[in-house]
């Protein structure tokens, strides 16, 4: 090869360099992935306590995913007591913004932990949440995604603290619905989520919001992909925050007000919660309330009508009924 050669070939080969630079996979994508991770809320100097102390009182550990909303992107956190937490093999009491999750505002997550807690569980909540603003499912499962990697650590993490979750939380779809993704890619998506979980030791339910709407309405096709899945293997439907709409529930037509979070947060307790006719060897009583493996008994508040008939699943809201 003459000099000239080798010269034409560094040139090409530095080019091919620099265009990988700032092209939008390595930019706005893959390498922009980097940068939000790195910016995720860290533990800090939160009180840290033993995890085999948490694991001995045999939690429920749920495992909340996702996009902002998902993160610490709605309203200013509103206070209250810290609520139980896994990341980073560590366990910790922690209140908005989530250590794990990038954003500074308030979430979900701690607010259902809250109303789960609050209705008399014999065994504790324990949250581990993962939420990076505006990532697609793409950047969830896609090889040598850093995303996906940082999901497939925290899992190991959480399983060799004896913290695997016992439930999944997939509140995505915004960014999916803004890049038109359609019913069949984003259903294969879902699909490739499931196996890297399994892979990774999770054979926990995933209950899946339809969480597509972000400053535009929903999106027909993310909505009919996720409405497929319900019931399929181990996909379960989750709450439809789609319906959460309007400046009092959102605080930027995206990201959701103090207001708006606490509604998701009980959406999310509805879709956790379900009638059921018992099996006598798991509970006793005609009508009980299984929830997340527990069994409790219902009456109806005063001037409502008598428990819904029992027969299959029946989705209620947790302000319908009181534990008896």
């Amino acid at each position: 090869m003459s000099t000239r050669q080798a010269l034409w070939l560094v040139l090409a080969i530095l080019a091919l360099l620099a265009f990988w630079l700032v092209s939008p996979a390595s930019v706005g994508g893959r390498g922009g992935l980097h940068t939000k991770i790195d910016q995720l809320v860290q533990i800090g100097n939160r009180p840290v306590i033993a995890c085999d102390t948490i694991a001995a009182q045999r939690p429920i550990v749920i495992l909340a995913l996702g996009q902002s909303n998902a993160a610490n992107f709605g309203a200013a956190p509103s206070g209250g007591p810290p609520i139980t937490l896994t990341a980073e093999g560590k366990c910790f009491m922690a209140v908005d913004p989530l250590p794990g999750s990038s954003g500074d505002g308030g979430s979900i997550w701690f607010l259902l932990a809250h109303r789960l807690s609050a209705l008399g569980l014999q065994r504790p909540i324990v949250m581990s949440v993962m939420g990076v603003d505006a990532t697609s499912i793409d950047d969830w499962t896609a090889t040598q995604s850093p995303l996906r990697e940082r999901l497939v650590r925290q899992l190991q993490s959480m399983q060799s603290a004896g913290l695997a979750p016992e439930l999944i939380l997939w509140q995505q779809g915004e960014a999916d619905a803004r890049a038109t993704t359609t019913e069949p890619v984003y259903s294969a998506g879902l699909d490739k989520l499931a196996a890297i979980l399994e892979q990774a030791g999770s054979q926990a339910p995933i209950f899946l919001a339809r969480s597509t709407v972000c400053r535009s309405g929903p999106s027909t096709a993310v909505r009919a992909a996720i409405e497929a899945k319900a019931g399929n293997g181990r996909f379960r439907l989750g709450p439809d925050t789609d319906t959460l709409v309007g400046s009092d529930l959102r605080r930027d037509g995206c990201h959701f007000s103090g207001q708006g979070l606490d509604r998701a947060a009980q959406l999310w307790a509805a879709r956790l919660l379900v009638l059921h006719r018992p099996n006598r060897s798991l509970c006793s009583g005609q009508r009980a309330l299984i929830r997340l493996g527990e069994c409790l008994s219902l009456r109806s508040p005063a001037g409502k009508a008598g428990l819904p008939q029992q027969g299959a699943f029946i989705q209620v809201a947790v302000s319908q009924y009181e534990l008896a």
